[in-house]
C-alpha cells in the first residue's frame, strides 16, 4: 500500500490551512473595499465639516447594527487568518516576524488593532441604532457632536488600517511561515524520511 494516499492529521491541516487562506485572501480585499465603502458613506451623510450630524443618525440608524456586524465578522476572519500565517506555535519565530515588520506578521497587527478599535466603538454604534426610539438618556439634546465625532474618527482610522493590512498581505499572498511548518512536521507513524518508502501489506 502506497502511504501517498493515506490521509494523515498533517494532510488534513493542510487541507484545511489551504482553504481556509482563500477564504481569508477573499475577506482582507472585500473588508479593505467595505471600510472605505462605510466611512464614504458616513461622511457624505454628516456633511461638510459634520454639519448634518442629525441627517447622518436619520439615514445611518437602520444600517448601523447590520453594517458594524458585518464589520466585526470581516475585521475578526481577516485577523485570524493573517496571525494563521504567522505560525504562533514557533514563539521564538513569531517574535521576530513582529520585530522586524514581517508583512505577515505587521498585518497581524494591523488587523487586530483595528479589530480592538471597532468594538471599543459598540456603544456608539448602539445608540445610533436607538437613535429614533432613544429617550434624551441616550441622545441628549446637541450631543451629537461630542457623541458622534469619536466614532467617525475611529471608523476612519480602522479603514486606514485595513487597507494598509490589505496592501502588505497583498503584495506578498505567498508568505505562510504556519504552512511551512506543517509541510515540514512530522506525523506519528510516518517520519518524513520514511514517507515515500512502501509499507508491507
Amino acid at each position: 500500500m502506497d502511504p501517498r494516499h493515506i490521509w494523515t492529521t498533517r494532510d488534513v491541516a493542510l487541507k484545511v490551512h489551504s482553504s481556509f487562506r482563500v477564504i481569508g485572501l477573499f475577506c482582507h480585499g472585500f473588508l479593505a473595499g467595505y471600510a472605505v465603502w462605510n466611512i464614504i458613506v458616513v461622511y457624505v451623510l454628516a456633511g461638510e465639516q459634520m454639519t448634518t450630524l442629525a441627517n447622518l443618525l436619520q439615514q445611518y440608524h437602520s444600517l448601523a447594527y447590520p453594517a458594524q456586524s458585518l464589520l466585526y465578522l470581516l475585521l475578526a476572519i481577516s485577523t485570524v487568518s493573517a496571525f494563521d500565517r504567522v505560525n504562533l506555535a514557533k514563539t521564538s519565530m513569531a517574535l521576530r516576524g513582529f520585530l522586524t515588520l514581517d508583512p505577515v506578521a505587521l498585518a497581524s497587527f494591523l488587523y487586530f488593532i483595528a479589530l480592538i478599535l471597532s468594538l471599543s466603538q459598540q456603544m456608539t454604534s448602539d445608540r445610533i441604532n436607538l437613535y429614533l426610539t432613544a429617550n434624551e438618556t441616550l441622545w441628549p439634546p446637541g450631543s451629537e457632536q461630542q457623541i458622534l465625532r469619536p466614532w467617525i474618527a475611529v471608523n476612519l482610522v480602522v479603514a486606514l488600517l485595513v487597507g494598509v493590512a490589505w496592501a502588505v498581505i497583498s503584495t506578498r499572498p505567498d508568505i505562510d511561515y504556519t504552512e511551512e511548518f506543517l509541510m515540514t512536521m512530522e506525523v506519528e507513524g510516518y517520519p518524513r524520511g520514511e514517507e515515500n518508502q512502501d509499507i508491507p501489506a
